[in-house]
């Protein structure tokens, strides 16, 4: 009886132990991706803020920053290894999209023309690599980013 009991513990508790250990890998990786992805809303909110309401120095020092962390955050995910195979580098595309015609905005209004061009074709050819068959003007993305924000706006903000 004793032999019994304590055979049926130690498979009972093995068999505990390898779900338990399944269960919280995947409860894990959930949170983790929960927080890549919250990563880029907090700086794109910060961004976005710092267009709207700071000077334009500020507003540039963001939308960089924002950048570089997307860029950062997109090369991690081509490699499946590094990310756990969680994103696909389309995933932060779109905002780069949108960061880089932000930012274009930004030297415009401070009349650098050169560098605002660089922004809009970096913007251009990120957006040709999801749409090849589709050519997207300056305007078109400029407007994007208008409505962009004009949608979010009046939401909370992450973080807050």
């Amino acid at each position: 009886m004793k032999i019994t009991f304590a055979a049926a513990s130690i498979i009972g508790f093995s068999v505990g132990v390898v779900c338990g250990c399944y269960e919280g890998k995947e409860a894990s990786l959930f949170m983790q991706s929960a927080e890549v992805m919250s990563i880029p809303a907090i700086t794109s909110d910060f961004a976005l803020g710092q267009f709207e309401h700071a000077d334009q120095g500020h507003a540039h020092q963001a939308v960089v920053l924002e950048i570089k962390l997307l860029e950062q955050l997109e090369r991690v995910v081509q490699e499946p290894e590094a990310s756990g195979g969680l994103f696909a580098p389309e995933v932060f595309r779109f905002q780069l999209i949108l960061a880089y015609t932000r930012l274009a905005l930004i030297e415009e209004t401070a009349g650098q023309t050169d560098a605002a061009r660089r922004d809009l074709d970096q913007a251009k050819a990120r957006f040709n690599r999801n749409r090849p068959d589709r050519e997207v003007t300056d305007e078109q993305l400029k407007d994007t980013l208008r409505r962009f924000d004009a949608a979010f706006e009046g939401l909370p903000k992450v973080g807050s």
